[in-house]
Parts: C-alpha cells; structure tokens; sequence
C-alpha cells in the first residue's frame, strides 16, 4: 500500500506541469473542440479562407503520403501550371495528423488535433528550457502558459503554420547546449529541430535562420574551452557536419520551391510590404484587449504586456549578474533587440539606405515575405523567457536572504500570474466548414468520369483578390478533398502570373465564347456550379440542358439534390 502511495505521488510529481498546459491548450481552443469536426476557429473578422486552406493542405499531405509523395509539388489547383505546391506553405510535418484524416474523412479534425498538439507543445518546450536553465517548476509552467498564450499568436490563431513555436524553441535550446557541451548528441540534435522547424512553417524558419546569424555566436563561441586548438577543431567539425545535415534535410523541400518561385519572379511589392511592416511605435503598444494599459485595434498592437517588458527587462539585470546564465540571457536580449529591429522592415531607414531591401537583395526567401511584422514572435518569446529568468532570480534572492520557500514562491507566482493574464487569450469565434456528408454524389461522378490528365472549373470564380473574396474558392478545394480531380481555380499565397487576369475576364465577361476556348485550352473537361451562389457572373441559360456556342458547347451531365450541377464542355461539332 505505501509503495502504491509512493507511486501515486511521483506520477502526480513528474505529470502534473504536462497535464496543466494541456488544460491551457484546450482552454485556448475551447469552443472549436465542442464539435472539432465541423467547425475552424478564426478571429472576430471571420476570415475563414485561410484556415479552409490550411485544412486543404493538411489533407494533401495525407493524399500524399500514401502515394509515397508522388506528384507531391502539382497540388491539384491552378491546372495545368505545375509545382503550384510551392506557392504557398507547404506543411509537411503536418503528415503527423494524417491517420486523423485517414479514419475519418476529416481535414477539420485532423487540424484541429494538429492546433491542438502545437499549442500543447510550445507550452512542454518552454517548459523544458526553463527547468533546464534553472527555474522552478511552478515558474516553468507559468511560462509555458504564456508561450501557449502568446499574445501575437492567438490573435492569429486562423493561420495555422505560426501557432507551432516549440520547434524554433528547441532549435534554441539545442544550441544553447552544443555551446556548453559541443557533443554529437547536441549537434546532431541542433540540425534535426532546425530542419523540423523548416517543415513545420518555412516563414518562422527564415525569420529564425537570420536571427540565429546575428546572435548564435553569442552561445557557440565560447569562452575558455573554445580556445584550446584541438577543442576549437572539434567543435569547427561538429558545427560543419550539422551545418550540412540540416541543409541536407532541408533542401529536399526548399529547392523545389526556391526553383518555382524563381520560374514565376514571385516578389512583393514594396507598397504591400512597407504596410505590413511595423511602425516603432507598434513594438509599444499592447493589443486592444489587454487588461493593462489596452492600444487600439487602428495599431497593430504588439507588445506582449507591460508587465512582461518591465520583467524582461529585470531578468537582464539579474541574470547577467549570474555567470551561469549570463550568455543565455545575452542572447535572448539580442534576439529581442534583432528581431524588434527587423519587425519593422522597410519602415526602418537610415538616411536613404533600407535594411529590408538589402536583406532581400542577397537573402533567399526574403524577397517573397510579406508579413514582416511578424518577426515580433521571435521578440516576444524572448521577452518572455527572460521574463521567467527574471522571477526566478527574485526567488532565488528571497531564499537567500531567509524567506520561506512557500512564501517567496507564493509571492512570484502571484507575480507571474499577472503577467500570464495581463494579455488574455481571445475567445475564437467559430467558421463552419462544408459538410462532407452531404456531398457524396457530384464527387463520385467526377472521380469517375474525368479522363486522365483533364480538370474542372468550378464557379463562380472569386470575385475580387483579397482574401475575403477567396472564400468559395477554398470551400471548392475542401470539397475537393472529395473527389481529387484537378481545378483550373484555386487559392495560395502566390498566384501564377495568368491566373488573376483570367479571373477577372470571367468575373466580367462570364461563360462567353472566348471564355469557354480559353477553358477548353486549359484542359477543362467539367464546369461545376452550384445554383444556390450569388454571384454577377452572368452564366449562359441554357434553354434545355445545353448551351451552344460557335466554338464550344455546354451540356448538362449531372445534377443533384443539393443544386450542384456539372456540365461537360464539348466541341460544338460533337
């Protein structure tokens, strides 16, 4: 009985921090996990089109591997430009929730599960970092909560590939720890969750990657041992062969797609760039609903809390004046200090000269980013973990001069809890999804009668290029997850060259003769239009079942029910 006791006690000990940041994960999410099957959380604007999107990637993916990643670039959008795969985000590590897909049918679950998992782990990798570098558990948790609660995370909680933090956290700890120990272990380590961090979101691994240049050496440079010539030999060996691991890992996904972004001179323009960069004054404001001091919802609002900064900016004063700790609180100040800089892109001039477009010029990948702002998740991950450093510290301090343990904990705990709910969490509001159920027809009769090689065009057509517009777009391609026959439309976040102006002549001219040749050219077998769309396209009625045109023919093949309806363009010679 007493050894079942003493069971007990040490299984409450080591589960009890995992099993409190499961409970912030799921209270993060709360309302989409009611029903994970049929609804997306998105923010209070309700754009659904990027969460649509992401849980049509998460289902390519799955499609994917189970045919061994063949054709895995011609995602089965824009037909026929190839490798429209690397327009946008790839996701692979998002194959992790592909047995969700696999027994259910669901890509909303499986993205669900995959939000779910990534919020759970930013928490369990803050966690470790914390314990590892010295902090209470108490302390390790409550910054785990606010990595899951990180303020610039959750107010975009609809774009699924920034929630996953935790990989770039382990990249920072791995490095942290070759710099101390410089093993194979750490080394090797250090390249699998950089390459990791690439497969889980490219955006946050290029941001990192160009942090990691300015600030690494702060860890891997060392201070004694380094010195020695043959412990500098080994260490130069180590970082070169995981150096080439990692690019080694990478390049299976960052060649293909570097090569198609080159082909079609994919670039943002510098209007739309300098408008998503921050302003200086961005990096001082907290969003609108904090409890402290709230900005406004005209700024972007990044500060992760006033509480935190002033905590931040404590942990550096005390944590420099602990050896142990002084190269990994100088790094976090420089990742702080690198990445609020570049946050605000080409916002940031001096004299004529703009660090942005420099960066551009010679880093790959730079030139397609858009969102620079969103360098300030680096930024805020230091903060807080500097934060935690800085209430450890005090604790450390109230022990040494004679405080009760459980009072100095009290103490910084209360502390830390104000910094934990000084930015809450946004309650998500909820996007319904496109029941898969009730569309099981008009699918078959696609995958069933399309030939090899042909598309679809599925209308209308979005009817403008913001996101909003792309709503019936993304609903397509989910409802394609159904059938798997190439669009001739589609979304991303690069469109190929032809593609918007082709757009706009359909929205205009609708189902004209030229449109239906340029279709025909395409390789587009079906139209499929559903009647229930409000849409200014002005379709062709037919006056039977079939529109004729000089050139190409519309003939009605199948309806259904639900008011879907596919007709085959033909020759009108046939």
């Amino acid at each position: 009985m007493t050894q079942t006791i003493s069971w007990v006690k040490k299984a409450i000990h080591r589960c009890w921090p995992a099993l409190v940041l499961l409970v912030m994960s799921v209270w993060t999410m709360a309302p989409a996990l009611r029903e994970p099957a049929n609804y997306l959380p998105v923010r209070p604007n309700m754009l659904t089109t990027v969460p649509l999107f992401n849980a049509w990637t998460i289902w390519w993916n799955a499609d994917r591997l189970t045919h061994g990643f063949a054709g895995y670039w011609d995602s089965p959008i824009f037909f026929p430009t190839r490798s429209t795969f690397a327009f946008s985000e790839p996701q692979p590590a998002t194959i992790v929730v592909a047995p969700v897909i696999w027994m259910t049918g669901s890509p909303t679950l499986a993205y669900n599960v995959y939000m779910l998992l990534s919020l759970f782990l930013n928490g369990v990798f803050t966690y470790r970092i914390l314990r590892r570098t010295g902090s209470p558990s108490a302390l390790a948790v409550i910054g785990g909560a606010m990595m899951i609660w990180l303020p610039v995370s959750v107010r975009q909680l609809e774009v699924l590939q920034l929630i996953p933090v935790w990989s770039m956290l382990w990249t920072w700890d791995a490095v942290r720890r070759f710099g101390v120990t410089q093993t194979w272990r750490t080394a090797l380590e250090c390249a699998v969750a950089y390459a990791l961090s690439f497969y889980i979101c490219i955006h946050h691994t290029l941001f990192m990657t160009i942090t990691l240049a300015a600030t690494a050496w702060i860890l891997c440079l060392g201070f004694r041992r380094q010195f020695a010539s043959r412990t500098l030999k080994a260490f130069c060996i180590k970082s070169a062969v995981a150096l080439i691991l990692a690019a080694g890992l990478v390049s299976v996904v960052f060649v293909p797609m570097r090569k198609a972004l080159r082909e079609n001179s994919f670039e943002r323009s510098q209007d739309l760039v300098g408008q998503l960069s921050a302003q200086p004054a961005d990096l001082w404001i907290t969003p609108y609903d904090s409890l402290l001091f709230p900005g406004t919802r005209l700024r972007f609002g990044l500060s992760p809390g006033w509480i935190k900064v002033a905590l931040a900016s404590l942990g550096l004063l005390l944590g420099l004046c602990r050896r142990k700790q002084r190269r990994w609180v100088l790094f976090l100040l420089l990742t702080a200090i690198v990445t609020a800089v570049l946050a605000i892109g080409s916002n940031l001039k001096i004299g004529d000269i703009q660090l942005w477009w420099i960066l551009a010029k010679y880093v790959p990948g730079i030139s397609q980013v858009r969102n620079v702002f969103r360098f300030v998740y680096l930024t805020q991950m230091a903060m807080i973990l500097l934060s935690i450093i800085a209430l450890t510290e005090v604790w450390l301090r109230l022990r040494a001069r004679r405080w009760r343990r459980v009072t100095s904990m009290i103490l910084v705990t209360i502390v830390a809890m104000a910094a934990l709910i000084e930015v809450p969490t946004p309650k998500p509001l909820l996007a319904g999804v496109p029941d898969l159920s009730r569309h099981e027809a008009w699918p078959t009769f696609l995958k069933q009668n399309t030939p090899p090689g042909k598309a679809i065009a599925c209308l209308p057509f979005a009817s403008g290029t913001a996101a909003l517009d792309f709503d019936s777009t993304t609903r397509w391609m989910y409802l394609g997850s159904l059938h798997g026959v190439p669009m001739v439309n589609g979304y991303s976040g690069f469109f190929p060259p032809s593609y918007l102006k082709f757009q706009a002549q359909i929205n205009k001219d609708g189902l004209s003769e030229d449109i239906l040749t340029q279709l025909a050219a395409m390789k587009t077998h079906f139209v499929v239009i559903h009647n229930t769309y409000k849409s200014p396209i002005p379709f062709p009625p037919p006056a039977n079942t079939e529109a004729d045109h000089s050139g190409h023919k519309l003939q009605l093949v199948f309806e259904d029910p639900i008011g879907m309806k596919i007709y085959e363009l033909k020759r009108a010679a046939e």
